[in-house]
């Protein structure tokens, strides 16, 4: 039997499926973040995360170290033939056996699985923010993603520190009342005041930040002015980034998919509604769809194209199935 593995990597944690030729979903392991592998302590960051998803995925296949036809990983950080791809590649190499091993970047995959494979735009919305498209002539255009300091706008960890920052302001009296003053450390369990002591000092991460932005997001669905703007600044910077890739690329039926993609956008509507007034406004045949298939699917579409294995109508529906099956157990 042929074997499939499909793996998303990012800054807050890493999802692993495989699959047989069929498409039938055997197995789903998780881990922990594998982002920057060239960071201090990068490879055995990945190679941990990798590692401990790899075998929760053979224990609930039941399956003991196969031979895989091909292997996709889609990382945070890396780009196709890279240092920092080359570099992954040396990790986790030894951990498993693959006839083909591709490496890039974790945008690619989400864009594979939020369109099956096919012509449009995905814009990303996790800890980070980014947006990549491919046009049915096969060009790419990718905006965003150039990290917390520098970009990420609409991003889980943009949100997470809006709401911090209007919280501190709030309570300082240089800024206007906002229920996230309550909230914010309600959510994070320590008072208001540690949160920007503990980032600074290195024991609160950049995800444990982006966490934040769902008590953003839930108090913009209740109506705080403050939380309704910062959601919506935000929603204009995604759809910025996502209108960008979308005039870049050329769409003969004037057209394009465009998929939201993220932990962000699973607080629904709030996000969503002015998400999609924002991109119509800036590029108007852009079309909001929702996503098909999670970017661990993605990558393992990308690894049977890779062996020549064509995405049938059925194999889509036997992925998708098998996948929402295994999501559960």
């Amino acid at each position: 039997m042929e074997y499939f593995l499909g793996v998303d990597g990012g800054a807050t944690s890493t999802a692993l499926a495989m699959c047989d030729r069929e498409g039938r979903v055997l197995g789903i392991g998780r881990g922990g973040p594998s982002n920057h592998i060239l960071a201090p302590g990068g490879e055995e960051r990945a190679r941990s995360a990798v590692l401990n998803a790899l075998n929760g995925a053979l224990a609930a296949a039941g399956l003991d170290r196969p031979a895989f036809e091909a292997a996709h990983f889609g990382m945070t950080g890396i780009s196709r033939d890279s240092e920092p791809a080359r570099a992954f590649a040396a990790v986790v190499g030894p951990l498993l056996t693959a006839r083909i091993m591709r490496i890039e970047s974790d945008a690619s995959v989400a864009l594979a699985g939020a369109l099956a494979c096919r012509p449009g735009v995905v814009v990303i919305a996790g800890t980070g923010s980014v947006s990549l498209g491919r046009d049915p002539q096969g060009q790419e255009a990718r905006a965003g993603g150039w990290g917390y300091l520098f970009g990420d706008e609409g991003s889980g960890f943009a949100l997470g520190l809006g709401g911090v920052r209007a919280a501190l302001h709030a309570h300082d009296g240089t800024g206007p009342s906002t229920v996230l003053e309550t909230e914010i450390p309600r959510q994070f369990g320590r008072s208001l005041g540690e949160i920007p002591l503990l980032f600074y000092e290195g024991r609160v991460q950049r995800p444990e930040i982006a966490a934040l932005a769902s008590a953003v997001t839930a108090a913009a669905a209740a109506g705080d002015p403050v939380a309704v703007s910062l959601v919506n600044t935000g929603a204009e910077g995604l759809a910025a980034i996502a209108a960008a890739v979308v005039r870049r690329l050329t769409w003969p039926d004037g057209t394009a998919a465009v998929a939201p993609v993220g932990g962000v956008f699973r607080a629904g509507s709030v996000i969503l509604a002015p998400l999609k007034t924002a991109i119509a406004a800036r590029a108007p045949g852009a079309v909001l769809v929702p996503p098909r298939f999670e970017p661990a699917v993605g990558a393992l579409l990308l690894a049977m194209q890779a062996a020549g294995v064509a995405h049938s109508p059925e194999r889509l529906a036997l992925l998708a199935a098998t996948w929402e099956l295994r999501s559960r157990t």
